[in-house]
Parts: structure tokens; sequence; C-alpha cells
């Protein structure tokens, strides 16, 4: 078996064909990083009948004359259970990347380690520290069982997957379908957005993330060709936020008059306790819907036609649905506009056949007072399970230049580091 190169499409080919495929390791991927930091190479393990076994893409940073190191995004493409398939390519993989100068390269694999509840313990269904120790005796450093976002992907993410026959409303927490419901009631509606957009959205993002504004450009025209990129809104619709503030402003308004009742008639009764309860759980909504009306008035007089107040990116590919980022006007967190938009982009796709939604990266603590456990139970509260991945391995070729270049990459990114 031997190491080669292969062209886009060849390489795009062999991963739709394959069973674990991801949208990291696609040549849309290859040609978007290309134009970001990175050089995009794909690498294919053919066999003695000229068939390809295996694949990966590998993204190449070049720090400078001589030194490089290479990164494969949640890859390889490979069965990681055939052993002796894995210790050939990397065998091959590390000659090759040694005849052109590499240090080392990174590989972070969407490999399951082990099963988790939703409380976070570990579960006897998924085990694949065989893989693991596998993996090691190959010779690859592991960087540790990290629990938040320290390495170059979430090593936790929460993934959602329901059946065709499921009613996917009904799959989320209790705190998640009354939230929904208020968004609803708002008169908040989800609009798909389009390339003209896009400076739109990443106002909504900009400060979650690094990535620059041309990112996200670059994404929706290179993802956007074989449609594997949208983004969405969350829109007040001002007239409709009138409408229904009045109409449940009116609707409690006879329920209050009911109960109103419904205490003067049992004025003497020792048993008012429920009815109090009641009246005045009736009258915070009033007062609430009261409010709203307000809102509704000015936000109308202000943005007749609307206004966006969220928004999020979302990758469709294998029919999955990976949600990248969203963000949102922080003076209307409390319309819950994020729980609305995933909903119904949830539901949109459920319906066209998609059954597996990534919510993307959680924490890996799990304990009470956990400093992301917010984040966590937000994302897992849509009917999602843990998926604990084994996390990132590098494979050193060169352990000179390699520890060379741990001595100065400080040093570097220090020399690069903006002044103000």
């Amino acid at each position: 078996m031997r190491i080669v190169e292969l062209q886009s499409d060849e390489f795009n080919k062999f991963a739709k064909e394959y069973e674990y495929k991801n949208f990291y390791q696609t040549a849309e991927y290859g040609t978007l990083m290309d134009r970001h930091q990175f050089d995009d190479y794909y690498l294919g393990l053919m066999d003695e009948t000229d068939t390809v076994v295996a694949a990966t893409l590998i993204l190449v940073n070049k720090v400078f004359i001589g030194y490089k190191w290479g990164y494969c995004p949640r890859g390889y493409l490979i069965d990681f259970t055939n052993q002796s398939l894995v210790e050939t390519f990397t065998n091959e993989l590390k000659e090759y990347l040694k005849r052109r100068n590499f240090m080392f390269v990174k590989i972070d694999p969407i490999l399951i380690y082990k099963s988790h509840n939703n409380k976070g313990e570990v579960t006897p269904d998924i085990d694949n520290e065989d893989i693991y120790n596998n993996l090691i005796n190959l010779g690859y450093e592991h960087t540790g069982f990290n629990l938040n976002f320290e390495n170059l992907k979430p090593r936790w993410n929460a993934v959602s997957i329901f059946r065709d026959t499921d009613n996917i409303f009904y799959k989320f927490n209790k705190e998640k379908r009354n939230k929904i419901r208020k968004a609803d009631k708002l008169g908040i509606e989800i609009l798909k957005g389009n390339p003209e957009n896009i400076r739109q959205f990443y106002d909504f993002v900009e400060k979650k993330h690094s990535r620059k504004l041309n990112y996200y450009l670059d994404m929706y025209e290179v993802f956007g060709k074989e449609d594997m990129f949208e983004i969405y809104f969350a829109n007040i619709n001002s007239s409709k936020f009138v409408e229904m503030s009045k109409k449940l402003y009116e609707e409690e308004e006879i329920r209050n008059n009911a109960i109103n009742q419904e205490l003067e008639d049992n004025i003497n009764s020792n048993n008012t306790n429920n009815i109090i309860k009641r009246k005045m759980h009736s009258d915070m909504l009033l007062n609430n819907y009261k409010q709203n009306i307000i809102s509704a008035t000015n936000m109308f007089k202000e943005n007749p036609f609307g206004k966006l107040i969220a928004s999020c990116a979302i990758v469709k590919y294998n029919k999955e649905i990976f949600f990248l980022i969203y963000g949102m006007d922080q003076n209307f967190r409390s319309y819950c506009p994020i729980h609305y938009m995933i909903y119904q982009i949830m539901e949109k796709y459920h319906k066209e056949g998609y059954n597996k939604f990534n919510l993307n990266g959680i924490s890996g603590d799990f304990s009470k007072d956990a400093p992301l456990g917010g984040l966590s139970r937000f994302k897992l509260g849509f009917g999602a399970h843990i998926e604990e991945y084994m996390g990132e391995f590098t494979l050193v070729i060169n352990k000179n230049k390699t520890a060379i270049y741990n001595k100065i990459n400080p040093i570097i990114e220090w020399l690069n580091t903006p002044v103000l």
C-alpha cells in the first residue's frame, strides 16, 4: 500500500461513499481553509489494486522556512476498528510527511470514546478504549481528556437524533417547550437568509468567535455551491407582535374576571388558597401582557416592517444538520429567539428526512457549579444526548524540529500579538 495525493473530486467521491463521513473532511472545507491560513491537500491510501481504502484532508500550516505542520480535521476517513489498516496508514503517512519536511500532524477524529447518560455518567453502551490504546501504541500523543474547549475542535458535543415518526417538540424538556411557546406568542418568525444578509448575520455572532466576516462570506460561497450552508434569522413581526399582545391581554382579562367572580362567590369559604394563587398568577400575566402591548406598540412605530433579533448558521451534510454558530441581540434575550430558531430549523429539516442534529460543543464538566454548565443544559434540553469524542492526538514526524517549534512558538505568538 502507498500514500498518494488525490484530486479534490476524487477525495469527495471517496468521502461520500464512506459511512462515517463528516463535513470537515470534504473538499469544500479544504477549499475554505485554503483561503484562511492553511493549504489543503487530499491524501489517500491505495492498495495493490489501485483502490483507495482510506483518505484524509490535511490542512498544512507553514510556520516559517523548513517548519510546517498538518491538521486532519475530524479525520481520518478510515475504519478505526481495523487495527492493521490504521497501522499501515499511519506508517505510510509518516514516511510521506517526513519526506516533505513536516514536524507533526494533528488529528481529532469523530470517534465516541465512552457513552454517557444526560447526567454525564458513563454508561456501558459504547466503549472504544481499544481504538484509543491502538492509537497510543502507534505513537500518537494524546493531548488529554479535556472538559472544555481547549482543543482545535470540541471534544464534547450535544447531538439530537429523532425517528421519522417523532414529534420532536415533545422530545424537548419542559423548559424548552415553554420558551418556544412564549416566543411564538410574541410574534417571532424565522426567516431564511441569503448571501446579501451575511453582514447582518455577522453582527450577531462577531463576538462569539475569532472568525472574521470574510470567513463566513467564503463559507457561503464555497459551501453554498453544494447547498451545504444556510443562515437563518429570528425576526419580530411588529404587527403580529401588537396583535398577539392585545389578544393575550384580552384573553387573560376574561380569565382574571372569572377568577374574581369565583373568589367573590367563595369569600366565606375556608378553602380559597387555590383561588388566590390563581388570581395572583393571572394578575402577574396581565401586567406582563400590558407591558408587552406597550413594547409592541413602540416597536411597531420604530420598526413597522419587523426587527431581526437573532441569527444562526447551519451546515447540511450526510443527512445531518450541524449548528455552526448562533447569536442574538441581548436586549431581546427574554423573547427566547434562539430556542425558537433552533426548534423551527429542526422541525423544518425533520420533515425533509433529517434525523440527526448536532448542536455543537458543550462542556464535559457536569458538576452542579460547572462554569459552562448553562451552555450544556441549554443544548441538551433539545432532546439531545452527550457524545464524548476521543480528543486530539499529535503524530510526531520530526522530534527535533517539533521540540524546537514548541519552544519558539510562544515567542512567535507573542511577537504577532497586537500592541493595542
